[in-house]
Order: structure tokens, then sequence, then C-alpha cells
């Protein structure tokens, strides 16, 4: 089953992405202005991400991150591995694969990238991040760096799909702003922002293309 699914992911890549729209379902709003979207600002930073599918009992599951509590603006967030591209890196795909290494252990020489999801701007911190998404055979065995990384997630993709999976509720962002934030609900952790319209926009595709994973 998971051969098929990620040989169907792979041709699913080749086509246009659907972008902001299929974003748009988990992106937090202002109660009173929904359609308001904070342009991004001036010579944002830059980061990249890798969300990494692979088969746990022959069913895919997204990796996810959990960071640690800290005094920064994505403190105990869910995330996938990933952050700053520096100077050294080669290209935006290398940061991704880079940070994924130093966060979880996973060597990137094992990784079928398969492309990339629509980058998403983060106004807390003034970060363009870029998503990409990529492949293992088997299950990795995880080396958790962990000044960055608490916890991981290894969520099965059927998750994302089930009744009742999104919620929403009122926080307070960083920008001290009250937001309606729509989130996916795993078993108990919030799994919101940018990392949810990415999440958001990876079922897009795979429903668009009617692609099996069950």
């Amino acid at each position: 089953m998971f051969k098929q699914f990620a040989a169907d992911l792979k041709i699913a890549f080749e086509q246009p992405l659907p972008g902001k729209s299929a974003q748009a379902l988990l992106k937090p709003y202002l109660k009173l202005k929904p359609d308001l979207d904070a342009p991004p600002i001036l010579k944002p930073k830059q980061g990249a991400v890798l969300s990494l599918i692979y088969p746990k009992n022959d069913t895919p599951h997204l990796l996810f991150i959990e960071r640690p509590i800290y005094n920064g603006v994505h403190s105990g967030q869910i995330a996938f591995p990933g952050g700053k591209i520096e100077k050294t890196d080669l290209s935006i795909l290398d940061a991704a694969l880079r940070e994924t290494e130093e966060e979880v252990g996973v060597k990137k020489d094992i990784v079928d990238v398969i492309g990339n999801l629509t980058e998403v701007f983060v106004l807390a911190s003034n970060f363009m991040v870029y998503p990409y998404v990529g492949l293992l055979e088997t299950a990795p065995i995880l080396k958790l760096e962990q000044k960055e990384v608490a916890n991981v997630l290894e969520v099965p993709l059927t998750r994302f799909f089930e009744p009742g999976i999104i919620k929403e509720k009122p926080m307070k962002s960083a920008m001290g702003l009250t937001l309606m934030a729509p989130y996916y609900d795993i078993e108990g952790k919030f799994l919101w922002g940018a990392t949810a319209m990415m999440v958001s926009e990876l079922c897009a595709i795979i429903q668009q293309q009617k692609i099996k994973f069950v």
C-alpha cells in the first residue's frame, strides 16, 4: 500500500499546487476582518522545513517535532523539522535537509524529496518559510537534538481526514492580537499556524488527485 501511495504522490507533485486557497482552511484570522492578510515585512528572514512521510505498518505517517518551552514566539509549538537558512547552505532545500538531520537525525541521503508546498509567511517571527515534502522507504531511527526538540509525533495520515479533526479557538498571538485559530486536534496537541496550513495543502493534493492511502 505505501509503495503505491508514494508513487501516486510523486505524480501528484508534478501538477500545479493548490496553493493559498488550500492553506486558507487552517489560516488564523481576525474575527472582525477574516479576509485581512498581513503582507510580508520588507526582507523577511528565510526558513525551510521538511514534511517527512514514511510507513508504519504500511500506513503513511507524518513526522512532527514539538519545540521545547522557552522564551520565544514558537515555544512549545508542533512543527515540521526545519529552521533558518544559513549562508553555508547550498540551497533552500539543502537547508531543510540539514536542519532535519540536525534536529531528528534523519540523514539527507535517504530522503526522496518529491516536491515543495507553497511558502508561508509567519508574521510573528518575520519568516518566509519554504516547505518540502520527502519520502522514506521505512520508518527512521530518530535521534533528537534535545535543545531544539522536546518530543516527536508520528501521526497517521488518515488522522487528518477524520471528521472533527479540525477545530477552532481564540488565542492571543505573539503580536498581542486575539486571533481565531483553526487547528488540528492531534491527541490533545494543538497543531496550528504555518504548519497546519502546510498540512492542509498536502491533504488537498491527496484529495484532488484521489490518492489512496488506506
